[in-house]
């Protein structure tokens, strides 16, 4: 039987509730259909289309359409079963993280959730997301020999979106916490002593990344801020580069710049003699460069880019870095964030105060700074020579 009202079948707008009292003013539409006594509640929304609620009662059904009204005026989406996973996080994605993280933070996350979230749960209904469901991505991306760094990253986006979905009152919680992290079997970089760290020098003496590695150890600089640093930021002049840019490199998408991690990131750098002497060198080498490429030049700016002037690949910068470490004789667990790990060291073992190291190394927390500071032999060594001069004669009172 068709609607007298409506026209369609099987539904019939009720002006009565689930007490038989008339509906209230304002609480949109809802009906009782006849086919099985549901109680549904009807909501337009903005591209035309209509989405309908379904209760067991009147009153059940009308919290639920003013929740989704109320929804639809701050811009949220709808709740329900209906709202995947995937939909809910595009939605986070370009509404929340696009407008106010950084271009590499939602890059990373955009690519977390397009390879490794939503192939595997996103057609889950976000309301019935539990910790089995992140569990089961991290147990895929182990069998896959991802990193924990890779897998964090993970869990970082996943727990980001649920904490803005708990927050909307779209999910009861965030489940992620709820599940533990994947611990990494690699120890943290150590960094290189000082004759380490003069051995890996010699060894790239008249090899393309010879000043790269000088000026990220005596800088601090990250690989990516390194790879990303234009020449429009180094003022030799002023013996200063800034960081403004950072090179951001996402599977599967070109490599481009992107801001650095955090706003601290965004910083001054004194540049030491020896920075300076490998700048002065590296920008004779990038001409040469130019020359010879002609008309098949991109022209970036770039302080170090590959002989057509376009960025570098991270990955052949680790390989030559392992090669050197090689023909160095020095230990292959070192990585290139080694020598930030080093410039750091070396700092604090110069007595440099460490709101100063936090803010050459461009880190957000005095702790972080704590993280990157290493304790060498050589420190010990002396500490151990002032503690015995507080004794200079307890030995002779010790039989051994």
């Amino acid at each position: 039987m068709n609607d007298q009202k409506t026209g369609r079948r099987g539904r019939t707008p009720s002006a009565r509730n689930d007490r038989g009292g008339k509906r209230g003013n304002g609480e949109g539409t809802i009906y009782q259909r006849q086919s099985d006594g549901k109680w549904c509640a009807s909501v337009s929304l903005d591209d035309g289309r209509r989405k309908v609620l379904y209760g067991k009662t009147r009153r059940e059904v009308a919290r639920k359409l003013t929740a989704a009204l109320r929804d639809m005026q701050m811009g949220m989406p709808l709740p329900g079963d209906r709202l995947t996973l995937e939909r809910f996080l595009l939605d986070w994605l370009a509404t929340t993280v696009k407008p106010s993280r950084s271009s590499g933070t939602y890059l990373r996350y955009e690519a977390a959730c397009r390879i490794r979230i939503i192939p595997k749960i996103g057609r889950v209904p976000l309301t019935k997301v539990g910790p089995a469901h992140v569990q089961k991505v991290q147990t895929e991306l182990v069998a896959a020999g991802k990193s924990a760094a890779t897998i964090n990253l993970v869990r970082a986006c996943l727990c980001s979106a649920l904490t803005r979905a708990e927050r909307w009152q779209l999910v009861q919680r965030n489940v992620v916490p709820l599940t533990e992290a994947p611990r990494s079997s690699a120890d943290e970089p150590e960094p290189l002593t000082p004759e380490q760290a003069q051995a890996f020098l010699q060894a790239a003496a008249g090899h393309e990344f010879e000043y790269l590695f000088t000026v990220m150890l005596a800088t601090g600089l990250r690989i990516g801020e390194a790879l990303g640093l234009q020449w429009s930021a180094v003022s030799l002049e002023s013996k200063r580069l800034q960081v403004r840019k950072q090179l951001i490199e996402i599977p599967r998408q070109p490599r481009q710049f992107g801001e650095p991690k955090s706003a601290s990131g965004k910083r001054s750098v004194p540049l030491i003699p020896a920075a300076i002497g490998a700048l002065h060198a590296q920008r004779a080498r990038v001409l040469q460069h130019k020359l010879v490429a002609g008309s098949a030049w991109h022209d970036q700016d770039l302080v170090f880019p590959d002989q057509l002037g376009r960025f570098l690949v991270s990955r052949r910068v680790d390989r030559v870095f392992k090669s050197l470490l090689g023909q160095a004789g020095l230990p292959a667990t070192f990585t290139p964030h080694s020598l930030r790990h080093s410039t750091g060291t070396y700092l604090t073992a110069r007595g440099v105060p460490d709101r100063v190291v936090m803010e050459m190394l461009g880190h957000s927390s005095l702790e972080m700074t704590c993280r990157y500071q290493h304790v060498m032999s050589s420190m010990l060594n002396e500490a151990a020579e002032q503690l015995a001069a507080i004794f200079p004669s307890a030995a002779s009172s010790f039989q051994y």
